[in-house]
Order: structure tokens, then C-alpha cells, then sequence
């Protein structure tokens, strides 16, 4: 050993006290030596140990690689190696060890061979944290990928650093595209009132705005945002996991929409009751004026005043439609021959405006259970697509079965409508045209529902509105 290390008591001295596993081994392997820490982390004493070859302790599965390294260390291929290895305890037990060996050779320490010192460091609890970390890697990854909410991670500034695979199907981004962008580039103009991640002081919030799909439509997303902060209490970034909730929030205003018109439809009952009466009166003392009118000088001014009571008590009765429920009886009515009616209906008037009416309706549609008033509807609809194209244009009307329901589409290129003014259809006195009242459509929703189905619009300024009405096959 003198000729190895300079003050044997020294080695020996750190030797036994390192916190370290050593060893000094032979030429085939075997243990010489060995400190109280290494046999401490195998369980063996040193003179067990002198008696094992390092195969017995060493993981099967890691012990070709350890053997290959080995050779060549003891054929001067190399002058000292490191692997991470598995150790078997001598209670069975398995630890991770970091092994490094080196060799000084052609010295008279041991037998007069070349010397190999083994030093091993325990690193089960690192191990244990690494296979930890990489199953939480793993977890978080079988989250992002397959789930249907957008999980995104945003800096303080609310730059995207991590948006999951989620984006392609509810905003229509690839990832790689919103990373590195503002997040709230993408929201609603209406939506950008506060800025929660630099004025507020809450740590997580639950919001619901209006996020810009890829086609440039507008979905609704329900996000539950979480600040994450540092030791020192600064905001590191933020996670949030979004959620589609467009679907709800149309049904939340179909609701409120239904609670309107119910609300609307009591008061119209008792506004329209108070108007007809003294309407009848006045038509009626009218047209006995006229017959006075014997040399008819008057008569201009006085058909003005009847067409005028006219139109007041068509809006009446309107009002009287959403006032009181439809008793009609329900039938089976074949949706293609109503939307044919509705077209010969029409035909004079489109052929007026230049509007050309064609139709795509699906073969061997079936019958649906509903009242005569569902052509009220169609009327409403029709008349309106034509009024929208003063200059000429076209109205497709549409109808095919899926999932147990018809659907019905009616699409016109004409001027459109705002997207903001989309949810404003269907309130009362709501309308785009000058001498409208609003209250058709009112009506014909009023009629949808009645016959439990919805009315949906879709509208683009200067391409043109669509309107859906989708309806149960079986009431």
C-alpha cells in the first residue's frame, strides 16, 4: 500500500470514515477491502463480502453492461469507468448505486497486481424522485393529450408556453401555432375588461368568455385559471384548463329567452285585449263615414286611416299569437310538401325581387307530428330572405333526418346581419328591415318551442343568413 499512497494512514483513516461505498478489488473482481459505508448500503460485512464476487449482489439486468466495462478496464482498454447500477441488499431489497472504478497500475499494492478501487454512491432516493417525476411526466401527458379541455400554461405577461393537443378540435389552432402568442389576442374584444393576471390579487378564478376559433367564429369556454407562484411569492406562470361550453350558454339563452317571451306574452294579452276593442269601434264608425262621402273627396285620406287600423290590428293579433298557447290538434304533415307550399307561395313575389328559390330535400323524409302553424314559420323565414335581397339573389331550402330529428335549413345571400346583433333576434321590435315589427320571428320561435324544437341563426355581412329549425320526428 506504501507504494500506492504516500501516508497509508491517511487512506486508511479516509477510507473508513468516507460516507462514500469503497472498495479495492482484485483483478477478478473480488472484494480486498471494503469500508464500513459499503457494507452498510449492501448489508454484508467486509468478510462476507470477501467471499462474494460482485455478480452475486449485482442486478441481473445490469450486470452484462457492468461485466463488458470491467473487461475492458482489466485489459487496459481503459483507465476507469462509471455506471448506474442495481444492488441487491442482503435483506433482498434492490438500491441504485452510481458506480465509478478506477485502476493504478503497476504498482505493488495489492499482490503485486494492478490496483482497482470501487466507490459506489447511493442514489435510491434520487431513483425513487426520477421514476416519480417521469410518472407524473407521463400522467400529465396522458391528460394532455386525451383530454377534451384545452390545458394551457401562460407566463405572468400571459404569453402561451404550453397549450395541449385539445386546441385543434375546439379553436381549430395547431399547438406549435399559439405558443409564443398573447392569449388574449384571441378573445372577444367585450371580453378584454380586466386583466386578472396583473390587477388581481386572487390566486385562481373560474371565467367564462368568448375565444376566436382559427375559422373566425366565436366559441364560448368556461376557464378554471390557477396562478403558480415561488417561494419568494412572485407568479411563476399560470394554468389554465378551458372547456367548451357553447352548447350551455345558447341553452341558458334559449331559456331566458323562453321566460322572456312568456313574460312578453302575458303582457301582450292584456296590451292587445285593451287595443282591439276600440280598434273594432273605430273601423267600424270609419266605414260608415265613407258611405256618407257621397262625392268621395275624402276617400283618399280615409283609406289611408283604414289601411292604417289594418295594420294596427295585424299586429294585435300577432301579439294575441305569443299571448295565449296554440289548443290546434297535432298531425302528421309531410315536411317536403309544406316547404313546396311555401315555395309556389313565394313564387310571384321572388320572381319580383330577381330571387331564385331552389330546394334540396332529402328522399323518403318522414312525417312529423305538428300543428298547421309550423307554416307560419316557413312564411316568416321565406319572406324575410327574399326582403333581404332587394337586388336579386338565391334561397336554398334544405331538409334531411339524422339522430331522430329533421333539419331544416334556409339560406339566402343576402346583406346579413352583424354577428352582434345575431343574439338580438327574436326580441321584441328587433328587426332590420324599416316597416318590420320584429315580431314574426318572435312568433315563429315561440312556435318552435312549442313544438319542442330549436331555431338557430347563422349570419355573415354581405353573404348572407341561415336559418336551422331542427324538429323531433316524434313529438
Amino acid at each position: 500500500m506504501v507504494s500506492i499512497f504516500n501516508d497509508q494512514s491517511l487512506f486508511i483513516r479516509v477510507f473508513d470514515i468516507s460516507p462514500i461505498g469503497m472498495a479495492l478489488l482484485t483483478s477478478d473482481g473480488r472484494v480486498n477491502m471494503a469500508n464500513p459505508s459499503l457494507c452498510n448500503m449492501l448489508g454484508y460485512s467486509e468478510d462476507e463480502l470477501k467471499t462474494l464476487d460482485f455478480s452475486f449482489y449485482t442486478h441481473p439486468e445490469d450486470l452484462d453492461a457492468d461485466l463488458e466495462l470491467w473487461c475492458k478496464l482489466v485489459h487496459g482498454e481503459m483507465d476507469g469507468y462509471q455506471i448506474v447500477k442495481r444492488y441487491f441488499h442482503k435483506s433482498g431489497t434492490v438500491m441504485w448505486g452510481l458506480l465509478n472504478v478506477t485502476v493504478e497500475r503497476n504498482l505493488q499494492g495489492i499482490d503485486g497486481n494492478d490496483a482497482f478501487i470501487s466507490q459506489i454512491v447511493d442514489i435510491t432516493e434520487q431513483k425513487k424522485k426520477e421514476e416519480e417525476y417521469k410518472r407524473i411526466e407521463e400522467l400529465h401527458h396522458l391528460i394532455s393529450n386525451h383530454s377534451q379541455d384545452v390545458i394551457l400554461r401562460v407566463t405572468p405577461e400571459g404569453v402561451i408556453s404550453y397549450v395541449s393537443p385539445a386546441s385543434r378540435i375546439q379553436i381549430g389552432y395547431e399547438p406549435e401555432e399559439l405558443i409564443g402568442q398573447l392569449a388574449y389576442n384571441y378573445w372577444h374584444p367585450e371580453d378584454l375588461h380586466r386583466n386578472w393576471l396583473s390587477n388581481d390579487q386572487s390566486d385562481s378564478r373560474i371565467y367564462i368568455y368568448r375565444l376566436r376559433h382559427k375559422a373566425g367564429h366565436y366559441i364560448w369556454q368556461e376557464a378554471h385559471s390557477k396562478k403558480i407562484r415561488n417561494a419568494a411569492g412572485e407568479v411563476q406562470h399560470v394554468i389554465s384548463m378551458g372547456r367548451d361550453v357553447t352548447e350551455r350558454v345558447h341553452s341558458e339563452e334559449l331559456i331566458r329567452r323562453s321566460e322572456k317571451l312568456s313574460l312578453i306574452g302575458q303582457l301582450a294579452a292584456g296590451i292587445a285585449h285593451e287595443i282591439r276593442n276600440p280598434l273594432t269601434s273605430l273601423r267600424g264608425f270609419m266605414q260608415m263615414y265613407l258611405k256618407e262621402d257621397l262625392d268621395g273627396s275624402k276617400k283618399l285620406r280615409n283609406d289611408v286611416m283604414i289601411a292604417e287600423i289594418d295594420r294596427i290590428n295585424e299586429i294585435v293579433s300577432e301579439l294575441l299569437v305569443l299571448a295565449k298557447p296554440s289548443n290546434e290538434v297535432f298531425e302528421l304533415r309531410d315536411v317536403a310538401q309544406l316547404l313546396t307550399h311555401v315555395t309556389r307561395l313565394f313564387e310571384g313575389q321572388a320572381n319580383l325581387y330577381n330571387v331564385q328559390i331552389k330546394k334540396e330535400l332529402e328522399a323518403n323524409l318522414p312525417l312529423i307530428e305538428c300543428q298547421s302553424s309550423i307554416n307560419q314559420v316557413f312564411i316568416n323565414v321565406v319572406k324575410n330572405a327574399i326582403e333581404a335581397m332587394p337586388t336579386g339573389g338565391e334561397v336554398m331550402m334544405q331538409a334531411n333526418q339524422l339522430n331522430g330529428n329533421i333539419y331544416i335549413r334556409i339560406r339566402d345571400t343576402g346583406q346579413g346581419i352583424p354577428f352582434d346583433e345575431i343574439n338580438k333576434i327574436g326580441n321584441p321590435f328587433y328587426t332590420t328591415k324599416e316597416s318590420g315589427t320584429g315580431l314574426g320571428l318572435m312568433v315563429s320561435m315561440r312556435i318552435i318551442e312549442n313544438h319542442n324544437g330549436t331555431m338557430r341563426f347563422e349570419s355573415e355581412v354581405g353573404k348572407g343568413t341561415l336559418v336551422e329549425v331542427v324538429l323531433p320526428v316524434d313529438k
